[in-house]
């Protein structure tokens, strides 16, 4: 099955605007997210150095109680201090889970708890956590907004935005600093998505609007293209429009012009011919029936009959595909069984099975001779036919069956050929001139339709499908 937006022009350029604005707006959305990460990490790491340089000179000559107050009075909900006998950079994992603990903590609970934060680490989920985390271990900080008189050393929290440092005391103690930020839904992001949404929805309404604009003219243009396959006169298409558009009209409007007039050149050359013919089949003909051998005369006669026959055949095929009745609407299980009661009152052996009323557009006159041949040949090689038709959304189908001889498989195709005859049946006594299939064929496809033929075992099928405008 077609994929949607194949199958139409709007389709097409509907999802063409939108993958190039997703593309455009997920870069974006990219380039600017690693941005802000960035420049936000930078911002919070900077301003937790230049605060914990700071607490590390306001605290260090502090009494541990006073100290203790003024470490819990500078803790943020993304930053905790406080001080520690012992260096805490061996502790390594379990310091960075204590730290973890410790921010997890409401600073209610922290001011009433004196326990030492490496030992707060007593959920077993957090101890998960922490073991799935990288740990990149100690190192000093060498940063230029670090100001305190010794160095500290820094612990990153990779892929996070956060970091843990140590700095040593005068006294002999260590201050502990850990900031950690947790990622979250930036507003503006979010606005970016709604406006990324509105404007898919514009551009999917301007898209739509403009294959209309565009694919109107195109479709005026395929309805002409039908029409004039049918054989309908079309008065010429209006040149207007953008350049392509316009092009594409003056193109088709020299095309039906070349068409109407190559078919009218052909069927003048063909009525001065078959005029020109006449005169001198006439000739012979007066003067054969003077002839005193009468076996010679009648020989002679029936050769100039069939000669006339084909002439007026010719003339008579170059006619229909000429093409010059007007095209209407018609209700065609009418016509087909109007067709059969007049031929079965000449003398055919026909039927016709009923069918629902089916409204149709072509050339009435041109479909009775169409399915007139169809149902004398039929008659002629297989004494009874019988005529039904189908109706589907797309197409008509007419068909005529017989239990004849039928025609070999490997002949069904040149049967259409102009003046061809089965060697075994086509004579010039019971099969014509060879013309009825060629007419009935070329109408089909004058109708933008075809015949096609297969076996009934026994007999023949024969299938007129036209298309439906």
């Amino acid at each position: 099955m077609t994929a949607w937006w194949r199958r139409s022009l709007g389709g097409q350029i509907v999802s063409l605007m939108l993958v190039a604005l997703l593309a455009g707006q997920a870069m974006g959305f990219a380039l600017s997210w690693n941005s802000r990460n960035t420049a936000l990490k930078t911002a919070a790491q900077s301003e937790f150095i230049s605060r914990t340089a700071t607490l590390a000179e306001v605290i260090e000559t502090m009494p541990d109680d006073l100290r203790r107050d003024v470490l819990l009075a500078s803790a943020t909900t993304s930053t905790r201090f406080w001080a520690s006998s012992a260096d805490p950079r061996p502790e390594g994992r379990n310091w960075y889970a204590g730290a973890r603990a410790y921010l997890l903590e409401p600073l209610s609970d922290i001011v009433n708890d004196r326990s030492p934060p490496e030992t707060r680490l007593a959920d077993g989920r957090q101890a998960e956590v922490v073991r799935n985390k990288a740990f990149a271990g100690w190192s000093p900080l060498a940063s230029p907004l670090w100001t305190y008189q010794t160095p500290a050393s820094v612990l990153p929290f990779e892929g996070q935005i956060g970091m843990g440092l140590a700095v040593p005391l005068p006294d002999g103690f260590w201050l502990n600093a850990v900031f950690y930020k947790p990622r979250q839904t930036d507003a503006g992001m979010v606005q970016s998505l709604i406006s990324t949404f509105v404007t898919a929805i514009v551009l999917c309404l301007f898209g739509l609007i403009s294959a209309r604009l565009i694919a109107r003219p195109l479709r005026a243009l395929t309805e002409a293209a039908e029409a004039l396959g049918r054989g309908e006169p079309l008065p010429a298409r209006p040149e207007s429009g953008p350049e392509d558009i316009r092009n594409l009209h003056v193109a088709f409007n020299r095309m039906q012009e070349r068409l109407h007039r190559f078919v009218a050149d052909r069927t003048r050359m063909l009525a001065a011919i078959g005029h020109d013919l006449r005169t001198p089949l006439t000739t012979l003909r007066l003067r054969v029936e003077l002839l005193p051998d009468t076996d010679l005369r009648d020989k002679m006669i029936a050769t100039l009959d069939e000669m006339h026959r084909m002439t007026e055949a010719t003339l008579l095929f170059a006619k229909g595909e000429a093409a010059t009745e007007p095209t209407r609407n018609i209700e065609l299980s009418a016509l087909l069984e109007s067709l059969c009661d007049d031929l079965a009152e000449t003398g055919f052996d026909v039927a016709f099975i009923e069918a629902d009323k089916i409204t149709f557009r072509c050339r009435p006159d041109a479909i009775r001779r169409c399915v007139r041949n169809l149902v004398e040949n039929a008659v002629r090689y297989a004494n009874k036919a019988t005529v039904s038709v189908v109706a589907t959304a797309q197409s008509v189908e007419i068909r005529v069956d017989d239990h004849g001889p039928g025609i070999p498989e490997d002949e069904m195709q040149q049967v259409f050929a102009p003046f061809y005859r089965l060697d075994r049946s086509r004579n010039a006594q019971t099969g014509g001139v060879g013309l009825g299939l060629a007419i009935a064929r070329a109408i089909a496809q004058q109708h933008g339709g075809d015949i096609t033929l297969s076996s009934n075992a026994p007999g023949l099928h024969v299938s007129l499908v036209l298309p439906r405008a």
